[in-house]
């Protein structure tokens, strides 16, 4: 009788390594398909697809970050490419849902987290500035510093503290020169590869960023 309850719990076991695997398998797939449409996007309705795509990772494998992550990033860069529309105050409430997921999973890699949350800020400013340009700017500043502080090599919040600045007054501008800020970030970005397990915002991200416009 122990011989046949032995026998029942290593079969259990080995199903249970065996769909633990294909698991994992299906999931990898789904982020590298995902991450690879999203480095091909050329316009809204691709951002949309890929957010989308990553909507579904996240709901599938809620135990997993990095989906979340970009359903939360790409929830909030819809907004800076369809300032206008009508569904950006939904996008938004979806990004701060999927980023308050992320401050409860610990694996989360902080640095992105923080520097998400200060880019979440930003687009919110941007789209009422003349209320929430004062409430929230030092929260914004504060992620972004956050993220550094936590992860120096990490080049997104380089480029997007200096791209926040430049756009606020002078007297609320830091000391930094922005010039070797970019200079800085297109180093580290320049290290960058393309990932499947770690946050990448796409080849052509900091030419997006123009630091230099006025």
């Amino acid at each position: 009788m122990k011989t046949l309850s032995l026998l029942a719990l290593m079969i259990t076991l080995s199903m249970a390594i065996q769909l633990t695997a294909q698991d994992d398998a299906a999931y990898t797939r789904a982020m590298e398909a995902a991450v690879d449409q999203f480095d091909k996007v050329q316009n809204a309705a691709d951002l949309q697809v890929c957010k989308n795509s990553f909507e579904r990772i996240a709901g599938s494998y809620d135990k997993q970050w990095l989906p979340t992550y970009y359903a939360a990033y790409l929830n909030t860069e819809l907004v800076y490419w369809e300032p206008k529309s009508d569904q950006n105050s939904m996008r938004l409430a979806e990004a701060e849902k999927y980023l308050k997921r992320l401050d409860e999973m610990n694996d989360a890699d902080r640095s992105e987290v923080e520097n998400l949350w200060g880019y979440y800020y930003m687009c919110r400013i941007s789209q009422d500035p003349e209320n929430l340009g004062q409430q929230l700017f030092q929260p914004t500043v504060t992620k972004f510093e956050t993220a550094m502080a936590l992860n120096p090599e990490n080049p997104r919040p380089v480029i997007l503290l200096a791209f926040f600045e430049q756009n606020l007054p002078s007297f609320l501008q830091s000391k930094s020169n922005r010039a070797e800020q970019k200079k800085k970030a297109e180093v580290l970005f320049s290290k960058e590869e393309k990932s499947y397990v770690r946050p990448y915002w796409g080849k052509y991200f900091l030419q997006m960023i123009n630091t230099d416009s006025e």
